[in-house]
């Protein structure tokens, strides 16, 4: 786990044990007032320096540990609150209310900072990883895919579809069945879409965004992970290809350069100069070459510009 997340939940305030010690809240109620402690749920605190030093995903996965292992109700984590225990990556931003599964199909609320989600399966399809109750992968895969954004299921599913450790995380199979099984309506269409576009060979949320707007931008789909040789016979691999890889396509990550996994025994900037001698040497066999980052892909428009620039075919 996190050890950010790890060392803050060593630092949280459970408001009733602490009446227990103390025999008063009063000084709850005045940390409070001065900001000293934020609150992440009803009676669960944690001290504002502390939240200062976390991410928003970091202080989202806090809350909802938080919640699963000391809050007064204990309901099982879904949604997007489960797909952060799971470790899936999340395209937007994390949720400020921790997502639980409701008493039935008519327990759809929010209250003391929880959102309950109604729901007439309440016990199926959950599991206990850690001392922590929570949908499955696979119903939180078809719930979260089924209530979010189109790019957000697809960045989701590609990663529980990408090969680790000589298998994938869920398939298709196994998130259908789920979605089956719980006599998933609403958001059904929405998830069927995400499933048939969806494809493991994305190695990065940023690649799975990137095919996402490719696709949503009228460009011809890519290619994906296509190896070509450079001018002295090096075997590369590109993130995206078109026209039988004759033109390339790179989404310039920040984990390309950072991630041990990616760089090898690199450092940053090595992983710089290798990548631009790499590109020099794709591009002097004929092939065209265009990159994209982040910001990009933030402003789909200047995505949209530097496909067009570099001669991407149109669908």
């Amino acid at each position: 786990m996190n050890p950010a997340v790890v060392a803050a939940l060593e630092q949280l305030i459970v408001a009733r044990e602490l009446r227990v010690e103390t025999g008063s809240g009063s000084s709850l109620t005045r940390a409070r007032r001065a900001r000293r402690l934020i609150p992440l749920a009803h009676g669960l605190d944690l001290p504002a320096e502390i939240a200062a030093e976390l991410t928003a995903t970091e202080l989202a996965l806090t809350r909802a540990l938080a919640v699963a292992r000391y809050g007064r109700t204990r309901r099982p984590l879904a949604r997007a609150s489960a797909a952060l225990v799971w470790g899936v990556p999340l395209l937007n931003s994390p949720p400020s209310a921790v997502e639980v599964l409701g008493w039935s199909a008519a327990s759809t609320r929010a209250a003391g900072g929880l959102r309950y989600w109604g729901t007439a399966h309440p016990d199926a399809y959950v599991v206990e990883q850690d001392g922590v109750v929570l949908t499955s992968l696979a119903r939180t895969l078809a719930e979260f895919a089924a209530s979010h954004p189109f790019a957000a299921g697809v960045v989701a599913v590609d990663w529980a579809l990408r090969v680790r450790g000589g298998g994938v995380r869920c398939s298709l199979d196994e998130i259908a069945e789920a979605a089956d099984a719980l006599g998933l309506r609403r958001g059904r269409a929405r998830l069927e879409r995400v499933l048939s576009f969806a494809d493991g060979r994305s190695e990065s949320p940023g690649e799975s965004w990137s095919r996402v707007l490719i696709r949503q931008l009228g460009f011809a789909d890519p290619e994906l992970q296509v190896e070509v040789r450079g001018l002295r016979g090096e075997l590369f691999r590109a993130d995206f290809g078109w026209s039988g890889g004759r033109l390339l396509g790179e989404f310039d990550g920040r984990e390309k350069y950072t991630s041990a996994t990616m760089r090898g025994n690199r450092s940053a900037s090595d992983r710089v100069v290798h990548e631009k001698r790499r590109e020099d040497s794709v591009r002097a066999t004929g092939r065209g070459v265009c990159r994209w980052d982040w910001s990009d892909l933030v402003h789909a428009r200047r995505l949209a510009a530097t496909l067009s620039a570099a001669g991407v075919p149109r669908r």
